[in-house]
C-alpha cells in the first residue's frame, strides 16, 4: 500500500457544481467532517494523465497506464479494469479526529471552537469581468468562489490482488517518475490556484517500522 501526498502551495478548489445562494457561485468539495478534500476519482484522473503523458514521451515503460488504470474501448464497449484503487485525498487523521471531537462535543464552547476552526480552512474569492473598451467592470459579472487554504492531503493507493501489477515490482518506481508532471490540482490552475508538489511513499514500510 502506498500514500500519494499532495503538498498544496496556494489556494485551491475541487468543485462540487453547487453554490451557496447569492454570495458564492461555487463551493469546495468536503469530506464527512466538512473539511476540504480531493475526491478519489480526481486523484485517479491526475495520476492517469501524468502516467499517460510520461508513457507517450517514452519516459517510462509502455502499458503502465492500462495496467494501472484500465482501458475502455468505445467501439466494442469492452473494458479492461485497472489494478489500482485510489482513495480520497484528505487532511491528516489527527487533525480530522481533533476537529470531529470538538464538533461532537456536548460543550457549546468546544463545539463553537470546532466550527470556527473548520471555517478557517475555507476562503471566498471574487472576480469580475472587465470590458476591454472601457476598462470598467462588466455589469452583473461579479462571481464568488470558495477556495481552500494551502494544505497537505494524503490519498491511499492499493493494488487489487491477482492483478498484473502484483508481479511488476517496478510499477511504483515508474509512477514516481510521473508525479512531477502534476503541477496543479483542481480548477483555475491557469490563474494560480492549486499549485502542488506530489510524492509517493510506501506506507507499508512505515507501518512495519
Amino acid at each position: 500500500m502506498y500514500h500519494v501526498i499532495f503538498d498544496i502551495h496556494s489556494y485551491w478548489r475541487a468543485g462540487t457544481g453547487h453554490g451557496a445562494g447569492a454570495l458564492l457561485d461555487e463551493l469546495v468539495h468536503r469530506d464527512i467532517y466538512g473539511l476540504p478534500c480531493l475526491p478519489g476519482r480526481t486523484v485517479k484522473g491526475l495520476l492517469r494523465d501524468a502516467v499517460c503523458r510520461a508513457e507517450q514521451w517514452e519516459h517510462i515503460d509502455k502499458n503502465l497506464t492500462v495496467d494501472c488504470f484500465g482501458e475502455e474501448n468505445g467501439l466494442s464497449l469492452e473494458t479492461k479494469p485497472g489494478a489500482i484503487i485510489v482513495s480520497d485525498a484528505c487532511i491528516d487523521d489527527e487533525v480530522r479526529n481533533y476537529l470531529s471531537a470538538l464538533l461532537q462535543s456536548k460543550s457549546d464552547k468546544l463545539n463553537q471552537d470546532g466550527k470556527m476552526l473548520r471555517r478557517g480552512f475555507f476562503h471566498p474569492i471574487y472576480a469580475t469581468r472587465i470590458e476591454h473598451e472601457t476598462g470598467c467592470a462588466q455589469d452583473k459579472s461579479l462571481r464568488g468562489m470558495e477556495v481552500a487554504i494551502p494544505l497537505k492531503l494524503t490519498a491511499t493507493l492499493s493494488v487489487l490482488p491477482n492483478s498484473q501489477l502484483v508481479d511488476n515490482n517496478n510499477w511504483h518506481e515508474q509512477l514516481k517518475k510521473c508525479l512531477p508532471l502534476i503541477r496543479n490540482i483542481g480548477s483555475s490552475g491557469s490563474r494560480g490556484l492549486g499549485r502542488v508538489t506530489v510524492k509517493l511513499e510506501n506506507c507499508s514500510r512505515q507501518d512495519d517500522s
